[in-house]
C-alpha cells in the first residue's frame, strides 16, 4: 500500500516506534473492518496508519496522518478509497507551523502537473484558514490509477523533503496548534471524521483521535 511505502521512508529517517496497544487495533464500523496503529518518534512526532475493507474486498481504504511535534512542519493527511472502479484521494496539508513561513508553491506545482485527474469540488469548511490551497482532492478512474499513484508519491516525497529541512521546535507550543485542529474536527466534523462522530459520538471518536490517529 502507498501509505506503508511512505511510512517506511519516514521510519528510515525518524525511527518510528509503535505506540501502546489500544482498543482500536482492529474494529468494525458501518460494515467495514478497520485496523489502526499509531507510531511515535522523539525526532519528529506522531504518525498513524489506518486501513479498512468491506463489500467482500471490493472497497479498500488506507489513511495516514503525519503530525510533527518536534520539528516545525505542517500536518499531513492522506485518505485513499478504492471502490467500484473509482479512486478517491484526499491528500491535505494543514498549517500548524510556529515560525517558518507557509510555502505552498512546491505542492501547488505538483498539483498542477496532475490537473488532468478530475478534482472533487470542495465546500467551505471551518478549517479553511489553515488548510493549504495546494491540498489534493481527486476522483480518478481505474485508467488514471497509475497517474494518481505517481501524484501521491511525488507529493509525499516533497513533504518528506520539507520535514528533513524543518527546524526543531518547542513540542508543547507545537502541540497546542496541532491539537486545535484535532479538537476542531471533534467539535465541527470533517469529510473523514463525520462517519465516526455519527456512529460513535464525540467521546469514543476522541479517544481514537487522541490515542491513535493524531497523538
Amino acid at each position: 500500500m502507498l501509505t506503508e511505502e511512505i511510512f517506511e521512508k519516514l521510519n528510515q529517517k525518524f525511527n518510528m516506534i509503535p505506540g501502546p496497544v489500544s482498543d482500536y487495533e482492529t474494529f468494525q464500523m458501518v460494515g467495514l473492518d478497520f485496523t489502526a496503529k499509531g507510531y511515535d518518534s522523539s525526532e519528529m512526532g506522531h504518525v498513524s496508519l489506518m486501513k479498512a475493507s468491506g463489500m467482500g474486498g471490493a472497497m479498500q481504504m488506507e489513511s495516514m496522518i503525519v503530525n510533527p511535534f518536534f520539528i516545525d512542519g505542517p500536518l499531513f493527511s492522506l485518505d485513499l478509497i478504492v471502490a467500484q472502479g473509482k479512486h478517491t484521494l484526499l491528500m491535505e496539508l494543514y498549517d500548524t507551523l510556529l515560525t517558518i513561513p507557509r510555502n505552498e508553491a512546491p505542492f501547488q506545482a505538483i498539483k498542477d502537473k496532475y490537473d488532468h485527474i478530475p478534482n472533487i469540488p470542495q465546500k467551505p469548511c471551518w478549517y479553511d484558514d489553515i488548510h493549504y490551497h495546494a491540498s489534493i482532492a481527486k476522483a480518478a478512474s481505474d485508467e488514471q490509477a497509475e497517474d494518481l499513484s505517481a501524484l501521491i508519491r511525488a507529493y509525499s516525497a516533497r513533504y518528506l523533503d520539507l520535514l528533513a529541512d524543518a527546524p526543531s521546535c518547542e513540542e508543547a507550543e507545537k502541540q497546542i496548534k496541532a491539537n486545535a485542529y484535532r479538537d476542531g474536527l471533534l467539535s465541527h466534523g470533517g469529510p473523514a471524521t463525520d462517519a465516526f462522530l455519527q456512529t460513535w459520538g464525540t467521546e469514543k471518536t476522541g479517544r481514537l483521535f487522541t490515542e491513535v490517529l493524531f497523538g
